[in-house]
């Protein structure tokens, strides 16, 4: 499980960067931004809570 949320947090970074630099002088879509946020949101909650367990 530590691998898979890794791997969607990087994917969401990859989101935000491509998102960044395809609409570089202008800003990145809302829907990019949103895209980038879930993947990335949600792998930071799977290692959070998932992998090293909830902690108060």
């Amino acid at each position: 499980m530590y691998y898979l949320a890794k791997i969607f947090q990087a994917a969401g970074l990859t989101v935000l960067l491509i998102g960044f630099m395809a609409n570089f002088p202008r800003l990145m879509s809302r829907m990019t931004l949103v895209l980038g946020l879930v993947l990335f949101g949600f792998g930071w909650i799977i290692q959070r809570y998932v992998v090293r367990g909830r902690r108060p």
